[in-house]
């Protein structure tokens, strides 16, 4: 037997070469087909896959060609190829179970039945209800996940079984179709997205030549240069002639700067708005050369109009606030309210201290704040803690020169941007107004010393002439004697108020505390004035409600305090009223109360009534008036005492004073 190819071809039967050359022949048609396919990129995927659905009828000789899409147990004709007469159409449905694809998905990777009703499955439903003899079938899966099936099948028989090249074909083209279903479907995602995108998504060249376009852009470049994307892809002049004139050459600079560093490009402009208006955009893209020397930018373009006009309103704010700040004559300091160290501090504040603001911004709140004060900023912290706010209260300021001046400080906690617990607070600087308060009080407290000698005597004067000791005066001469004597006493009665209450304020008027009963100091105060409360038809009762209890206490200063609160009481009251005098023990401390029934204290007047020399302006009181020192002395008096003085009032209704002793020693005042 010869060895050589020829005689090898003499040994095999002439039928079995045919059946090779024709298996050959048919599997390279099935390449070609599936050649043909995949180097075709035009047409959409509806064209794609009618083309395949048609080459692969041709290619099989069968009459209907099928994509399926599976859902749950529905199968549904998503694309098909199949004569008129086959009633198919695109969207019909019917039970998977009913369909030869029931038969696919339990087998796995294909399915070829060339006679159906001689096969083993003849009995299946679909095939009793649609007659169908020859079916070859392979799953489409798309991420993984099936999809549905590509199917071939005709009413007839095959003539010739179908072979492992016409399974191969199908699930090739299976796999085709499956690729073009899963590029489609991120294409489809990735333009849903981009649809939702705020603003523009693009692709920006720049040829060594000059000329630029857009290669890509989504819809969102109508929204933000008001042209379209096949427009920008011919051309970008049309895109940049949107811009704002006064913007432009700096976005083509920044460009520029980009095209020739290679760094992410990043800029805010203005272009044309909707309504003749401009608005402001913020692009950002990353260049990347190309090998004919151009460069193309990947990035987005957003609307931040809003944004950026809010921005700009806030830094006009800050700008004015700035200004206000630093011009403000009263000092303005902002600090951590953690550790109490400056932030921020203007000029006012500043110069006043005599360090430069660089130096003061670094020191430590007890570099500036004396020692003493360590009480007062416990307190402050509290009130913070409890209200958000502080103050105001006085104390005083350390200077670079180690001096001192007086200050009046109140604030407000404020949230900063990164959550950081903030302090403003105002700093006044006090001494003009100290050393006023200084001289006014040696003022009067001068004229006061001088005008009293000669007063008591005119007063004594008076009195011999309006007793008779000096002899009988007539009527009319007696009158106007009685109203001078009268008016003296009133003004050695404020000379004596003024007179205490600069003792009291300059701390010269010495107080001597010590524990007593003080049932007899009020029955002695209520007795003093009983002569008054007669004269104004007003009866005085006193509710002794502790009759044995004593504290600590100046009976001369209580007395007057009390006083000052009867007479108001007396002086307010109606005729034939009563006014009550009681006393109570509420959390360790004891309250003497005296109680009206007169027309109480006008709101207006509330906030000033403890002020010196503070009267309500009111018709009912206009002849009732005092010298306004009264309740400002009684409050000085109180607090030496360790105690103090408030009210309850209802305008219309009366009113209810009262004055607040500790029932244990005070601490001693520093």
């Amino acid at each position: 037997m010869s060895k050589s190819g020829k005689g090898v071809q003499k040994d095999l039967p002439k039928g079995h070469v045919q059946k090779v050359m024709q298996r050959l022949e048919r599997q390279n048609t099935a390449l070609a087909i599936l050649n043909e396919l995949a180097v075709e990129t035009s047409g959409s995927l509806d064209q794609k896959i009618d083309k395949a659905l048609e080459l692969g009828k041709q290619h099989l000789s069968l009459e209907v060609g099928i994509v399926s899409e599976i859902t749950s147990h529905v199968y549904t004709v998503r694309w098909f190829h199949a004569p008129v007469e086959s009633g198919l159409e695109s969207g019909n449905a019917f039970p998977v179970e009913r369909t030869y694809c029931s038969l696919l998905l339990g087998q796995g990777e294909n399915l070829a039945i060339s006679h159906m009703g001689r096969s083993e499955f003849r009995h299946h439903p679909c095939y009793t209800e649609f007659g169908l003899e020859s079916y070859i079938a392979a799953p489409i899966e798309v991420d993984h996940q099936l999809f549905g099936t590509l199917n071939f099948s005709s009413a007839s028989p095959r003539k010739m079984p179908f072979t492992e090249a016409d399974r191969m074909f199908v699930v090739l083209m299976a796999r085709w179709i499956a690729s073009l279903l899963q590029q489609h479907s991120h294409e489809s995602t990735l333009r849903k997205l981009l649809e939702n995108v705020p603003g523009m998504i693009y692709q920006y060249r720049a040829f060594p030549d000059g000329r630029s376009s857009f290669p890509y852009t989504s819809e969102g470049i109508r929204d933000i240069y008001k042209v379209s994307p096949q427009a920008a892809k011919a051309n970008a002049s049309n895109v940049f002639n949107a811009i704002h004139p006064e913007d432009q050459a700096r976005v083509t600079e920044s460009i520029d700067y980009s095209e020739r560093t290679l760094q992410v490009w990043n800029h805010q402009y203005r272009v044309k708005g909707s309504k003749h208006d401009w608005k402001w955009v913020e692009g950002r893209a990353t260049p990347e050369r190309l090998p004919d020397g151009s460069t193309i930018w990947h990035g987005f373009i957003a609307d931040i109009d809003d944004k950026k006009r809010v921005t700009l309103a806030l830094e006009e704010n800050e700008q004015q606030l700035r200004a206000l700040f630093e011009l403000s004559p009263i000092g303005i300091a902002l600090s951590d309210y953690v550790t109490g160290r400056p932030i921020d501090a203007n000029h006012a504040l500043v110069d006043n201290t005599g360090y430069t603001k660089d130096e003061f911004i670094t020191l430590d709140y007890w570099e500036y704040t004396p020692r003493e004060y360590e009480p007062l900023r416990n307190e402050a912290i509290q009130d913070l803690k409890d209200h958000g706010r502080y103050g105001p209260f006085e104390q005083e300021v350390i200077r670079k020169d180690g001096t001192r001046y007086p200050v009046r400080l109140q604030g407000v906690l404020v949230e900063g941007t990164s959550g950081q617990s903030l302090l403003w607070s105002l700093v006044e600087d006090i001494s003009e107004r100290r050393k006023v308060e200084r001289m006014k009080n040696e003022f009067i407290s001068t004229v006061s010393h001088e005008l009293r000698t000669p007063l008591t005597s005119i007063a004594g004067s008076l009195s011999l002439v309006v007793s008779g000791s000096l002899g009988e005066l007539p009527d009319h001469i007696h009158r106007m004697i009685s109203i001078a004597f009268r008016n003296s006493k009133q003004l050695k009665h404020l000379i004596d108020d003024l007179l205490d209450m600069e003792r009291l304020v300059s701390g010269h008027m010495t107080m001597s505390l010590k524990r007593q009963p003080i049932s007899p100091a009020i029955e002695e105060c209520i007795a003093s004035l009983g002569t008054y409360a007669v004269d104004r038809s007003v009866s005085v009762t006193f509710e002794n409600n502790h009759p044995y209890l004593a504290v600590f206490f100046d009976s001369h200063r209580l007395s007057q305090a009390l006083g000052n609160l009867l007479s108001n009481a007396i002086k307010f009251s109606p005729e034939q009223s009563q006014v009550r005098v009681t006393t109570r023990i509420i959390y360790g401390k004891l309250l003497v109360q005296v109680i009206d029934q007169g027309p109480g204290v006008p709101d207006s007047f509330r906030s000033r009534i403890f002020q010196k020399f503070a009267q309500a302006d009111s018709s009912d009181t206009r002849g009732k008036r005092g010298t306004g020192l009264g309740l400002a002395i009684t409050r000085e008096i109180m607090s030496q005492m360790g105690g103090n003085v408030d009210f309850e009032s209802s305008e219309g209704h009366g009113a209810t004073f009262w004055l607040e002793l500790p029932l244990d020693e005070p601490e001693e005042k520093k």
